[in-house]
Parts: C-alpha cells; sequence; structure tokens
C-alpha cells in the first residue's frame, strides 16, 4: 500500500542503471556454507575460546542451554537439520556465540555481530556479493554540486553496471559556511525536511526486485535462483548502499596515495559517509532496516541513521511474539508457544488481546518524568499520540473506550488481531511473507518449515482467502538480530495501533532487545546511558496507510540531535521532543504478554535476564490479576467499559524512558 505523504519531498533525486556486458558466469563471490550442529573448537577460525588476551570469540559457558552449532562462519547447518530439531520457542539468544561462548568484551560483541550478520543472511536475506577490491573494481564520476555516477566493474567477468545518484545539498551559502561534512538522508521514500546537509532519494530498483531478488546486482555477478545463497531483494539493496558508502569514503582513482576530496570522493567530499541516513515505509522499511544492518563500505563505514515506518514482518516484527493473538484455554489466557516445544495452539482458542487505550494530550507528564507533552516539532498538537495502559485497566487505570479520531468503530476496548473494520489486522509471520513477496527473503529461507501451518495467524474477519500460515518457530534467528546489528548507531521504529498485522507490540519488544545492545555499548564506556537516545520508538493511532502528520518531523529532529551530538541524557530531559520518542507506548507488565517475555531467558552481559526483569515486575501482581480477569470487557464490540473503581492491592509504577531495569519499581496502592 502506498503511503500518504505527510512532509514535502525535496527535489527529486534519479538513480539509473545504465548498461550491462554480456559473458560467463563466474563462480559465486562469496563462501557458501556447510556444516551441523556439533560444538566447535572455540571461535570462528578456531579461535582459543578466551576473551581475555585472545582474538575475542567468547568466554566459554557450560551453562548455556541453547542449541550449539559450530560458530565457524563457513559451517552453518542447513535449514533441514533445524525443522528436524522441531520447535525452537525460546528465543534465540544474542548474547551468545554460535558455540555457546558468552559475550564478555566489546571486542566479543563485534565479533558476536559478524556472526550474526553472517547467520542473518546465510538463512534469511541471501549472501551479500563481496565489493573486495580483488572482486569488483569500484569507479564514479562527479558533476554537477552533488551528483556521482557510479560504476562497479565484476574483475572476472568483465560485466559492469552504473547507477546515478543526485543529491539535493542545502543551499551553497549555508553548505560554504557549515564546518566539517554533512550528513546526507538518502530516502527510499519521504524526507525529514530539516536537515543541514541535504538529501537524495535511493532507488533500491535500481539493484535488485522483491519479487525474486533478480536484477542488477544478480546480473553483476552471475547469480541465479538456482543458488540459495544468492541475495534477496533487501540485500541486493544492502549492497547497493555499500558500494555508495565506498564511494562516498573515497577511492584512489589515480593510485597516487592521496585521496582528493573533490575528484575521489563521490559528491565531492562534500558528505560525511557516517551520517548517511535511511528511511522506509512498509515493504520500504523491512529494506530499510537490511541496508542499515547490513550495508558496509570497504572501510568499514555504516548508514548513520535508520527510520523504519510501519515494517512489520520482516523488518522490526518479532517472529515468536504472539501474546497480541489472545490464546486461550479454558476461558484463561496462556502460553502460544510453551517451551516445551508442542506448540499446543489452535486457531479457535486465538482471540485477541484487549489494549486498553490512553489518550495523550499536551500538558500530562511522560512517565517517570515531570516533562510535559507538549506542541510538537512541526507545530502543533499531536492529536492522534495514544498509549496503551495496563492489561488490567478496567482495575487500575482510566481508558478511552473508543478513540475518537479513528473513523471506523472498533471493539471497545480494541481487539486489533481480528479486527472486521480493519484489514491490516491479523499477524502477518514470516511464513506467510515469504510466500506473498518471495523476493524479501532468499531461496534458502524458504526451506524452512512451518511447524504452525493451519494457525492462520494472518486470518481476519472477512478475509478467509488468506493462506493458514503458522510462525517459522525453528528458525535459528529472529527480528531483533536486525536490531543488534543497527545499535549503537541511530534507529527509530514507527508504526501504528491500528495495524495489528504489523505486530507493533512485538515492535516494542524490539526496542527493548535492541535496548540491551545500546546500553551494554554505553557501558563498556563508562555510561550507561551514553547511546540509548539513539534508540527511539513512536505509535500512534494511525492505520498502514499513513499514521501521524508528526512522524517525519519527530524523525528529522531525533536524527539532526544524533548527527550533531546532542542526543544525551541532560538534553533529553529537558526537551519533549526527543524524550517523547523514549516514552514506552505499551506496558512491558501486561500478564498476557508475560509468555512471551519469559521465553527471553537472556540479558546482556552482567545483567539479568529479559525473563527475570519482567516477571520480578508481573509477578507481584500475577494473582489478582488473575483473580480478576473473568470481569474484564472481552472481546464483544458491543461490551461496555467496566472500571468499578480502584481496588485495594498492588498497583505499579508504568516503566520510563530508561527501559527495563535490574530492580523493579517499587509497588504501590
Amino acid at each position: 500500500m502506498k503511503r500518504v505523504q505527510r512532509v514535502a519531498i525535496c527535489l527529486a533525486a534519479s538513480i539509473a542503471l545504465f548498461a550491462f556486458a554480456a559473458c560467463e558466469n563466474p563462480a559465486a563471490t562469496y563462501d557458501d556454507p556447510t556444516g551441523s550442529l556439533i560444538p566447535g573448537p572455540g571461535g570462528p577460525g578456531g579461535g582459543s575460546g578466551s576473551s581475555v588476551g585472545g582474538p575475542g570469540w567468547g568466554t566459554p559457558d557450560l551453562s548455556y542451554t541453547g542449541r550449539r552449532f559450530e560458530s565457524a562462519l563457513d559451517r552453518l547447518p542447513p535449514p533441514a537439520t533445524w525443522n528436524a530439531l522441531g520447535h525452537q520457542h525460546a528465543y534465540p539468544d544474542p548474547f551468545h556465540f554460535a558455540n555457546g561462548n558468552k559475550v564478555v568484551t566489546k571486542l566479543d560483541w563485534e565479533n558476536r555481530r559478524k556472526e550474526i550478520s553472517r547467520i542473518l543472511q546465510y538463512y534469511e536475506y541471501g549472501m551479500m556479493p563481496s565489493i573486495a577490491p580483488d572482486v569488483v573494481d569500484i569507479t564514479f564520476t562527479n558533476s554537477g554540486v552533488a551528483t556521482s555516477a557510479i560504476t562497479v566493474t565484476h574483475k572476472a567477468s568483465g560485466r559492469n553496471m552504473t547507477f546515478t545518484i543526485t543529491t539535493n545539498p542545502t543551499g551553497g551559502a549555508n553548505l560554504a559556511a557549515h564546518e566539517g561534512l554533512h550528513d546526507l538522508p538518502l530516502w527510499i521514500q519521504g524526507s525529514p525536511g530539516n536537515f543541514i546537509g541535504g538529501t537524495g532519494n535511493f532507488n533500491n530498483g535500481t539493484f535488485g526486485t522483491e519479487a525474486d531478488g533478480s536484477g542488477a546486482v544478480w546480473t553483476l555477478y552471475g547469480l541465479t535462483i538456482a543458488d540459495p545463497s544468492a541475495p534477496s531483494g533487501n540485500s541486493d539493496y544492502a549492497w547497493g548502499m555499500s558500494v555508495v558508502l565506498t564511494a562516498m569514503e573515497g577511492i584512489d582513482l589515480n593510485n597516487d596515495g592521496v585521496i582528493d576530496d573533490a575528484t575521489e570522493r563521490a559528491f565531492r567530499g562534500i558528505y560525511d559517509e557516517n551520517k548517511v541516513g535511511i528511511t522506509g515505509y512498509s515493504r520500504n522499511g523491512k529494506a530499510t532496516m537490511c541496508i542499515s544492518a547490513f550495508a558496509e563500505s570497504r572501510k568499514g563505514a555504516q548508514v548513520g541513521y535508520t527510520s523504519v515506518g510501519s515494517a512489520g514482518s520482516g523488518g522490526p516484527a518479532i517472529e515468536r511474539f504472539l501474546s497480541p493473538a489472545g490464546y486461550r484455554v479454558g476461558g484463561q489466557f496462556a502460553d502460544p508457544l510453551p517451551l516445551d516445544g508442542e506448540g499446543l495452539m489452535e486457531f479457535d482458542g486465538l482471540v485477541g488481546k484487549p489494549w486498553y487505550m490512553k489518550k495523550i494530550n499536551n500538558g500530562d507528564l511522560m512517565l517517570g518524568t515531570d516533562v510535559a507533552y507538549e506542541t510538537t516539532i512541526s507545530g502543533g498538537a499531536d492529536a492522534w499520540r495514544y498509549r496503551a495502559v495496563r492489561g488490567w485497566a478496567p482495575y487500575y487505570e482510566d481508558f478511552e473506550a473508543t478513540p475518537t479520531n479513528y473513523s471506523v468503530s472498533v471493539t471497545t476496548p480494541f481487539i486489533g488481531w481480528q479486527s472486521p473494520a480493519e484489514l491490516w489486522s491479523g499477524i502477518q509471520s514470516l511464513s506467510e511473507g515469504r510466500n506473498e513477496t518471495p523476493g524479501w527473503f532468499s531461496v534458502r529461507f524458504r526451506e524452512f518449515a512451518d511447524l504452525h501451518y493451519g494457525l492462520d495467524i494472518d486470518h481476519v474477519r472477512g478475509t478467509e482467502s488468506r493462506g493458514k500460515y503458522g510462525i517459522l518457530c525453528t528458525i535459528p534467528v529472529d527480528q531483533y538480530y536486525l536490531g543488534a546489528l543497527i545499535a549503537p548507531r541511530g534507529l527509530i521504529l514507527q508504526d501504528g495501533f491500528v495495524v495489528p498485522r504489523n505486530n507493533p507490540e512485538s515492535q516494542f519488544a524490539h526496542w527493548l532487545i535492541a535496548d540491551e545492545v545500546y546500553k551494554m555499548y554505553g557501558e563498556w564506556e563508562g555510561d550507561e546511558q551514553k547511546y540509548i537516545w539513539n534508540n527511539a520508538m513512536e505509535m500512534t493511532w494511525g492505520t498502514h496507510g499513513g499514521n501521524n502528520g508528526n512522524e517525519g518531523p519527530d524523525m528529522g529532529y531525533h536524527a539532526m540531535r544524533i548527527f550533531d551530538g546532542e542526543a544525551n541524557t541532560a538534553f533529553a530531559l529537558a526537551n519533549p521532543n526527543l524524550l517523547k520518542l523514549r516514552t514506552p507506548p505499551f506496558p512491558v507488565d501486561d500478564p498476557i504478554g508475560r509468555f512471551d517475555y519469559y521465553r527471553m531467558i537472556w540479558g546482556r552481559p552482567g545483567h539479568p535476564t529479559i525473563a527475570e526483569r519482567v516477571r520480578a515486575r508481573i509477578d507481584p501482581i500475577l494473582d489478582e490479576y488473575l483473580a480478576g480477569e473473568a470481569n474484564r470487557p472481552f472481546p464483544a464490540a458491543s461490551a461496555a467499559p467496566v472500571h468499578p473503581g480502584t481496588p485495594s492491592g498492588n498497583g505499579f509504577k508504568a516503566m520510563d524512558w530508561r527501559g527495563l531495569i535490574d530492580t523493579p519499581e517499587p509497588l504501590s496502592n
């Protein structure tokens, strides 16, 4: 669905594919790993297994209970191995290496990042072909103020492709006066409108197609769909950004040992290759996450800011996060994916989860602060901003019967999973997504078995023609691995509550998991909060066609603060435009969601697991919650709000901008 544009688009930038030269197909220019689930002897390449004075491949952890497989990056088992092992309902652990060694140091994590990137590409998105100097030549020609025609030549075959990127720098006087290099948002779609450097459009279709991944990159490297490691469309796009970043950082085209900014850096050297921002919406949001996670120049430059809008499955939505489907057994909510691996879910038990919505008005205090919401950066009140209050809201907090600015009647409270009025209901899983648009993923990813087929998780009343897909619980990855690769660079996830098909509550869990990585980087540098302001989330009461007129300006402001170095705690706590982007839109202590969080049996080094921290918040109120569950309005559209007043018993302080902390907040009546 095409996004409703909410901000003005800058002068159009074009990317055009010019020509290929025909030649025989060379062998693929990436490794094609094979292997088994047998633990390896150490780190990739046979490392010592010790991060103390060693190569940084973690510390052996005999207590590790996850599935171990050889951690050598050229020994990854095929999907058939995982299928044979059956259900893996626990969430894969980002803080242990594939062979079970635990991450302890920053060097460990940098190597674990390489392993995660390789695992994601091998199993889900396809392998990006190499851009190393011995594989391809990259040349370019600058023209105009900030235009570059970039040519990539495959050395083994002689094939080449050329594409042109034209950017729109801020006016010449401002550009000349601005000290240092400039930021460059290369937007797949839209524009932030308030960057110093300028903007340009990154046409992902130049490099490949989402139909099956074929296109310019495949032709250049002589790849075909018969290769299970061939890149998906999303990996093609990341390859294209890797080339652009390489051209921006400079190439010694005349081999004199010196990089001349005017002639040997793309766009005449006016932009900073580490301050490239990229954004996309819906399917382009999926592409954006992959570009930011995988794209890397020859010297290590990566996308500096990533904005993901309403992207859902294949983007930030976590595959195994199913509490929003509201699985009930015998009238009680139950774990839709029990750790015993049996997967007892049945479609008739999926009745949806109530979200008790509370409108946010100017003057309301942000959670855990004395800072109030006020006029937004775009100059108006944010009439579509809501948050979900506790899942037992009828017993503790007021909630909105029906948000008045959504034009379609919804249930009270909002039961989004199968809302008859909203086609973007259900939950799109990876199993359904790879069938809907195969080119989002690699050929190999289609080999993973859907052990829950028939669950019909993407079902919507009135659109029963959708396939009866379940979820992919055999995969050794999940989507928060993308956020882990992007950290600690700038990242914002944006979506609407009225887009249940995108599983927005799971995106909130993604934000929390990514926070573990942002905090980990900060702790290694002596300040836990140093990077958390780079990790933002924004939820509105919008549907998929367009959520909120402030999304673009909010995103642009967030990116500008990061690139200008003002995204720190002191600045943010005095600035509602930043602080609101870390005000949690969902309650982590909703007892219905415990089944998801209790399966996150890991946390960043030196801290309790996510499961332990969430359990410490939920356990004190669980008995009281279960006792009142039968009185909760659910799920008929005609149900009237039930709010008998505040009972005696335990209240709970809502989680604030700090995210998950080790010690739960004090209980209060």
